[in-house]
């Protein structure tokens, strides 16, 4: 309501009043008009404060209580080292017409202000960096991603730490020549980076953000919150006689790739540490993804085949060899995908040329049945042959057996094409042909000495439970069932029964040739 419309309105009530007061003299008449007019006679501009919504009081001037709350933050002002204390962001002043005479001063909303939300409430002038949370599928089902905020006083802290981040997955010299698209042709063989991007969709906005949040100064900080997800004192490790990376990685629940992340002195898995070294063994946990995809040509040995020949004169677990195998070589094209530096995704591309032919190694086996109980699940398994590999070749290692992300991976996942053959790695017993959400498809055999193997996230099954393999026969197709990050067979090898009680995991490459 404006001046015009409020002053024709008083005079209405004091009409008002002198019909209904008919009996009161002309002066005392006079007065009282005289007296409204004193007390009434104009509207005053002033400004009502609300802090969350809630009214603290009217003051005269609006500068004022901005100019004494940035007077009386100096010690805002050191820790950030900025010029300029603003109002708390949900603090809200509005202009507002009034016959009060007794107004709030700036020091009395001040105080009002500190004693219901602290000094802390007070905003400097800074960038808030919004993070969009990603969903994960674990293996209890999809994790809703949420979004994260920070705050930082200049963008450039925010973009030099991302860069950092991103250096720790990505080779620093081949992200150099990425962006700046000066990568070389491959002439023979080599890598080129494809694609590289976060996954995360980042806002950098300028805004007045609150000092009570944690805001970022420096670069160091940043990436250390940004690739460890805290700022706090990491974990170290003081190395001892005859330690290697790998070993502290495994004792520490970490890959040795995680180790060089976490210590970006070391630039390989075989360098050289000295007893008394201090060593950061704190888990990597990334605020963001980084997504790599490569375009990747390399010569790759391919270890002979294993080709059986069976002799039914002689028994099983009998074996002689006729011809002994030699590894091949050929030339593989792949595009491989890495996110957060671990290999999500792998598509060989063509057919692979041979540069040298692979000689399969032949060996006759007695077929003769021992008079064992093979008839259930729960019967003896075949005596032990050689141990094969259980995928078709070319083929990748998408992720090996170790530590990642303070969580054991207790096999080898092996990466090849969707419907490729998975074959038995030994002689053995079907304990179980099913499926589950974990591991999709799977099977499971049984071998002689207490060896169990686990096949999981097959598209087909081809044996059931009871039945007799023999290394090298097929037992299904490669597929993405269950919890699984694309095509790949995830191959287990145990002693004792994966399913049941006090067994422990082996590394495959325990037996297995790549």
């Amino acid at each position: 309501m404006d001046k015009n419309s409020i002053i024709p309105s008083i005079f209405a009530a004091i009409i008002s009043g002198v019909i209904v007061f008919t009996s009161a003299s002309s002066n005392d008449i006079s007065n009282e008009i005289s007296g409204v007019r004193k007390t009434n006679s104009e509207p005053k501009l002033a400004y009502r404060v609300y802090l969350e919504g809630k009214s603290l009081g009217l003051i005269k001037s609006k500068n004022e209580l901005e100019n004494y709350i940035d007077k009386e933050q100096s010690i805002i002002k050191e820790k950030y080292n900025v010029s300029k204390v603003f109002v708390p962001n949900d603090l809200d002043i509005k202009r507002e017409y009034t016959y009060k005479e007794n107004l709030s001063s700036a020091k009395q909303i001040y105080s009002e202000i500190k004693s219901i939300k602290g000094i802390e409430s007070f905003t400097i002038d800074g960038f808030k960096i919004t993070i969009e949370g990603v969903d994960e599928t674990t293996e209890k089902g999809t994790i809703k991603g949420e979004d994260q905020v920070l705050y930082v006083l200049d963008r450039k802290i925010f973009e030099e730490s991302a860069q950092k981040t991103i250096t720790s997955f990505v080779d620093q010299e081949e992200y150099q020549t990425f962006m700046d698209n000066a990568q070389e042709e491959i002439k023979d063989t080599g890598k080129i980076i494809e694609d590289l991007y976060i996954k995360n969709t980042i806002k950098i906005t300028k805004e007045k953000i609150p000092t009570g949040a944690q805001i970022f100064t420096d670069v160091e900080t940043l990436s250390k919150y940004l690739l460890f997800g805290t700022t706090s004192n990491l974990d170290t490790y003081t190395v001892k006689s005859g330690d290697t990376i790998e070993k502290i990685s495994n004792d520490n629940k970490m890959s040795p790739e995680e180790f060089l992340i976490a210590n970006t002195s070391f630039n390989s898995t075989e360098a050289l540490l000295f007893e008394g070294e201090k060593v950061t063994v704190g888990l990597i946990k990334p605020q963001f993804k980084v997504v790599e995809e490569d375009y990747k040509v390399e010569k790759q040995v391919v270890t002979y085949n294993t080709i059986y020949e069976s002799d039914p004169e002689q028994y099983i677990g009998y074996e002689k060899v006729k011809q002994e195998g030699q590894d091949g070589l050929q030339k593989v094209t792949s595009i491989v995908q890495l996110e957060n530096g671990e290999i999500i995704g792998t598509k060989i591309l063509g057919t692979p040329e041979v540069l040298k032919p692979t000689i399969d190694r032949i060996i006759i086996r007695g077929t003769k049945i021992y008079k064992y109980d093979n008839s259930s699940a729960d019967g003896e398994a075949p005596p032990l042959g050689q141990w094969v590999f259980p995928t078709e070749k070319p083929f990748t290692i998408n992720s090996p057996y170790g530590w990642r992300w303070g969580k054991l991976h207790g096999g080898i996942d092996i990466g090849k094409g969707y419907g490729t053959a998975i074959y038995a790695a030994n002689n053995g017993l079907v304990t179980k042909s099913g499926y589950n959400d974990i591991n999709g498809h799977f099977v499971v055999l049984k071998h002689g000495n207490n060896y169990y193997t686990m096949y999981g996230h097959m598209a087909t099954r081809t044996v059931r439970a009871g039945q007799t393999v023999y290394a090298g026969d097929k037992i299904g197709t490669m597929g993405d069932s269950g919890f699984a990050t694309g095509t790949h067979l995830h191959f287990g090898l145990y002693i004792g029964n994966p399913y049941g009680v006090g067994y422990r995991t082996i590394n495959p490459n325990t037996f297995l040739r790549y």
